[in-house]
């Protein structure tokens, strides 16, 4: 062969060498990367939750009756024994068939002759008794003289006592007799229309605003039955039902984010964790126990109504400059919880101690350092050693890095649709960006729950 194509079959050669190493060459693995930073950090339990008004009022019925029509709407102002929110009239006699009207008229009829009869009595009682009287002159008469016995003037009084007695029974008996005509003529009187002299106004216990008519058509009407309620819509307080495993974590003062009820973001704190649980299916059909939490708003929330849906993180713990990852960078080994941490373009398999984690982020014991570069969502085909590079990030207008620190202005007025401003205490609170960020999230992220 000559030393030409000698020479073009080495560059060949050795072309398709270098192909074949640069083909299975090992290559980088494109990862998304973050870093271990120090920082404030919260753990919370996020539940759905109800406003509701502290003191909630229901105007019931006092009487039974007939109801007019409730004119007063949901939304109105009421005054404290001032505005009369219903009134309620005597109900009118019934109207009665053939039958009945016949019955009734016979029973009136036997009364008046029950009377006759018993005024009768009377009449003869007493003119027996006039008799009697007039007898027992005689004998005491007789008995001065000597005439007859002091046993028959004793006869005599004492048969004078008798008809005494039989009349007061006569004309007792003639009297209800009388009463027995007076009911029996009562339920005769034709039926007619309720008369407005005789009303019973209901006026308002309490001044606040109306929440809810429960019944505003005019008719007959049961006593107690419910009729409005009356609130005061300034007194708001949040209702959250959480499992009873989390409860026990919760404590009284602890802070509550409240969002998700179309307004801004409002803070209250823990006044009450109910002691008695209930049973609650979830929308897996699951059976739960669960117990109310109820929190108070720091500030009243204007449009804040009564039965209203929010949502309400409730703050279990909280540090600043606490060592914190993403969630998203752990995975399980044998040992416990490991990142893969990049050193030098590649990954380095680390184990770590975890503290309090949130869903989001964990808080690191031990095993990272602050500043240090770890790798999110590894997969599969990372191993200790592999070649990583970082992929580029697309720009995110809502990243942290762009809120500047700063200070958040609590102060709020709040007017009340019943009276004037309430005035507000000015609460200010200088705030690192990272908690800043949290609290201005769009409320569609991700919520923060417990592992």
């Amino acid at each position: 062969m000559s030393r030409p194509r000698l020479l073009i079959w080495s560059v060949i050669a050795a072309l398709v060498f270098l192909g074949a190493v640069w083909a299975f060459w090992p290559r980088a693995i494109f990862v998304d990367v973050a870093q271990a930073s120090i920082g404030e950090m919260e753990v919370a339990i996020t539940e759905e939750g109800e406003a509701r008004v502290h003191d909630l009022f229901v105007v019931s019925a006092p009487a039974s009756g007939y109801l007019n029509r409730i004119e007063i709407d949901p939304g109105d102002c009421v005054a404290a024994g001032e505005t009369r929110l219903a009134d309620i009239y005597s109900p009118a006699a019934g109207s009665f068939d053939q039958r009945t009207l016949l019955q009734l008229r016979a029973a009136a009829q036997a009364a008046r002759s029950s009377l006759r009869a018993a005024d009768a009595e009377v009449h003869r009682q007493e003119a027996e008794l006039e008799h009697v009287m007039a007898d027992l002159d005689r004998m005491r008469r007789l008995a001065s003289s000597g005439t007859i016995s002091e046993q028959a003037l004793e006869r005599a009084e004492l048969n004078s006592e008798t008809h005494l007695t039989a009349v007061s029974a006569a004309r007792s008996a003639r009297d209800a007799a009388r009463f027995d005509v007076t009911r029996a003529e009562a339920t005769l009187i034709p039926s007619s229309a309720p008369s407005t002299d005789d009303a019973l106004g209901v006026t308002a216990p309490v001044s606040g605003q109306v929440l809810r008519v429960l019944r505003d058509s005019e008719g007959p009407i049961a006593a107690g039955e419910p009729l409005l309620e009356i609130g005061q819509s300034s007194d708001i307080e949040i209702v959250i039902d959480v499992l009873s495993e989390d409860a026990v974590t919760i404590s009284r003062q602890d802070r509550v984010r409240v969002r998700g009820w179309g307004g801004p973001d409002r803070w209250a704190f823990v006044d009450r964790i109910d002691p008695y649980a209930f049973t609650k299916i979830s929308a897996l059909g699951i059976e739960e126990q669960r117990t109310n939490v109820v929190a108070q708003l720091e500030h009243p929330a204007s449009g804040l109504g009564h039965g209203y849906r929010v949502r309400a993180d409730i703050i279990v713990w909280q540090a600043d400059n606490v060592l914190r990852i993403p969630m998203s960078a752990l995975f399980k080994t044998s040992g416990g919880w490991s990142v893969f941490v990049v050193r030098r373009g590649r990954a380095r398999e680390q184990s770590v101690e975890l503290g309090h984690m949130n869903g989001r982020m964990a808080e690191v014991l031990s095993g990272l350092s602050n500043g240090d570069v770890i790798i999110e969502y590894p997969s599969s085909q990372l191993k200790d050693g592999s070649k990583v590079k970082a992929r580029p990030r697309e720009a995110d207008s809502s990243d942290t890095q762009i809120i500047d620190l700063g200070t958040i202005d609590d102060a709020v007025s709040f007017r009340d649709p019943c009276g004037e401003d309430l005035p507000m205490v000015e609460r200010r609170q200088t705030l690192d960006p990272s908690r800043l960020a949290q609290m201005t999230t769009d409320q569609t992220e991700t919520d923060e729950g417990r592992p």
